[in-house]
């Protein structure tokens, strides 16, 4: 697997200005969420408006555990052995 250079990462050198106070970041950030197309890479730069203390939009809403597949065998497996 390939690694990133981080000098070169979008997502890094934003988490970077966000960390040193960059004034400019959250415009920055704001830009690069409007040309993202990835959920992830979206709500990762949510975070960091976030972080910013800013109103990041609109977050999807938090996925709803209550009715995940995955955990409801798990809390109700009848077929334990």
């Amino acid at each position: 697997m390939e690694e990133k250079d981080p000098t070169n990462d979008p997502l890094y050198l934003l988490s970077h200005a966000v960390e040193n106070g960059d004034p400019a970041a959250g415009k920055q950030i704001k830009e690069y969420l409007n040309k993202s197309d990835d959920p992830s890479e979206m709500r990762y730069l949510e975070g960091l408006l976030l972080l910013l203390g800013e109103q990041p939009g609109e977050l999807e809403d938090p996925p709803d555990y209550e009715d995940d597949p995955d955990e409801y065998w798990k809390e109700n497996d009848y077929f334990e052995v």
